[in-house]
């Protein structure tokens, strides 16, 4: 079971998704100020207790209207309430175990509890993802990327434009040798590391503080990249591709990147197709999430997967909704970079899509992202020094 926070814009819409009863949502919108946390699939009868418990302490539960005459025996809920009626409900439903209200109540306490994001030390910089944001760029090494591909696969290229990057900004380096990017065909392990390896040892010679991650799916080329100098594994996947990825990483203790793909780059845009974006992409990391830190995998980064089997409205969603992975208490990071959902908002080229992704970044760094990852690094730099500005005012 999963929850989610709910922005109060999108309260309505929450309400008619749950079937309440129209002539209610008046009601509904004047107790909204403050927490909205939505849950699936609850026992009717515990929905029930649930909402007496609410409005006895001035808030209240949505709920599918035919809840009250035990029409159905589960519904979803949008609980409401201030931080006042939360701390009153939970006393309550320390007594009352029943239909599920345990767990709930466990779940809803440690939603609202105020907590701060973790810090990371990586390669001897402390990433402190409550206090800044961070930009990592991309460096890939590949014939065929969408964007960028044959541009810095040679070892003199690449430590060019590492250099750039870093006297621009960047704060991590991500390179990645094989294209992920949508019908992308697979290369052998072997390849992989013949394109990545020695530029990894290069950038680690010539820039020995700058961290570098390594964008692979593949556990023997994460350990080759991680004993040559990398610091971060960067795995589309979320550790699942290679089973023994998850053993890589716990031996060389490195902070994952876990993403969310749907189906493989070879066929993730073969019609896509999702009931609810957001709450399938918060079930798939919370069992993640799970599964890495019963393994011992200490430092986690989730990425919702923009682009990797998602239609253009699912896109967006992610970007709108990228606050509710606050939940997880972890750093978020999101690649949007010059991706094809920006091409079909804009009707621009790979090439000009700068101010779209710009814009997107935005978005999402004033929502609650941590890192972007990104190909232009000083328009995003200047982004985040502006923003900093602006909230510092």
């Amino acid at each position: 079971m999963i929850i989610r926070k709910i922005k109060k814009e999108s309260l309505l819409k929450e309400l008619k998704l749950i079937g309440v009863d129209e002539r209610a949502f008046d009601i509904f919108e004047g107790k909204s100020n403050l927490i909205l946390l939505k849950l699936h699939n609850i026992n009717a009868k515990g929905a029930n207790i649930l909402k007496q418990e609410f409005i006895s302490a001035g808030g209240d539960v949505a709920v599918h209207q035919d809840v009250a005459s035990w029409k159905i025996s589960s519904t979803d809920c949008l609980l409401i309430g201030t931080q006042h009626t939360y701390k009153i409900v939970l006393k309550k439903l320390a007594f009352e175990p029943f239909f599920g209200l345990d767990k709930i109540r466990e779940l809803v306490q440690k939603t609202i509890a105020s907590k701060q994001l973790p810090a990371y030390n990586i390669r001897n910089k402390i990433f402190d993802f409550e206090k800044e944001k961070f930009i990592m760029g991309i460096l890939n090494i590949t014939p065929d990327s969408f964007s960028d591909g044959g541009l810095y696969n040679s070892i003199e290229k690449a430590l060019k434009h590492t250099q750039t990057m870093i006297q621009e900004g960047a704060d991590i380096i991500d390179i990645g040798g094989e294209s992920t990017r949508p019908g992308a065909e697979k290369i052998t392990k072997e390849e992989e590391k013949k394109r990545t390896i020695p530029i990894i040892k290069e950038i680690r010679k010539n820039f020995p503080d700058i961290p570098i991650s390594i964008d692979t799916y593949k556990a023997s080329v994460a350990e080759e990249a991680l004993k040559n100098g990398a610091d971060i594994v960067n795995d589309i996947s979320g550790l699942q591709f290679d089973e023994k990825m998850q053993d890589i990483a716990r031996e060389f203790d490195a902070p994952v990147i876990i993403m969310h793909i749907k189906g493989t780059p070879k066929n993730m845009q073969q019609d896509p197709h999702y009931e609810d974006i957001m709450k399938e992409l918060l079930e798939y990391f919370d069992k993640r999430i799970n599964a890495l830190t019963s393994s011992g995998i200490k430092k986690i980064i989730i990425d919702p997967g923009i682009g990797f089997g998602k239609r253009l409205e699912d896109n967006l969603k992610i970007i709108k909704n990228i606050d509710e992975f606050s939940i997880f208490n972890l750093p978020v990071l999101l690649g949007v970079s010059r991706k094809s959902f920006i091409g079909s908002v804009l009707n621009k080229t790979v090439e000009n899509r700068l101010y779209g992704s710009t814009a997107a970044n935005a978005y999402v760094l004033l929502r609650g992202a941590n890192i972007i990852r990104v190909h232009d690094i000083t328009p995003h730099k200047d982004l985040i020094k502006i923003l900093k500005a602006i909230e510092n005012a």
